[in-house]
């Protein structure tokens, strides 16, 4: 795995989850993504996300930047939902959005800061 596949993925799953956000899905108790804040978090991250994963050329570089940032930011998040799940601004994370979290920010710190170390062992 490369820090340009986790952008891809990441950024069709976050875009993905402002969409399903913007009809109303949710599993009551287990996941909620339909806050107005959450959703617009979805689509911008998302969008950058994605923007890092499928650009060629020099915007590719953002890839790595952006797998270690929102790695941590998602570890964090991941977290924090467990201990406080109702954030500012109408934020409140059920079980299946720290679980993505958690996910998230491990693949993202793994890709962003061990990736290039573990491809040049090999």
């Amino acid at each position: 795995m490369n820090v340009k596949t986790y952008c891809q993925v990441a950024g069709v799953l976050l875009l993905a989850l402002g969409v399903l956000g913007l009809v109303g899905f949710g599993i009551p108790g287990f996941l909620s993504i339909n806050e107005p804040t959450e959703i617009a978090v979805h689509f911008i991250t998302g969008a950058l996300a994605a923007w890092a994963g499928f650009t060629g050329g020099g915007y590719s570089s953002f890839a790595k930047p952006y797998a270690q940032w929102f790695g941590l930011i998602y570890l964090l998040l991941g977290v924090v939902g467990f201990v406080a799940p109702d954030l500012p601004l109408g934020i409140h994370f059920d079980l299946a959005c720290n679980l993505a979290h958690l996910v998230l920010g491990v693949w993202g710190v793994y890709v962003g800061f061990m990736g290039g170390k573990m491809a040049m062992a090999k």
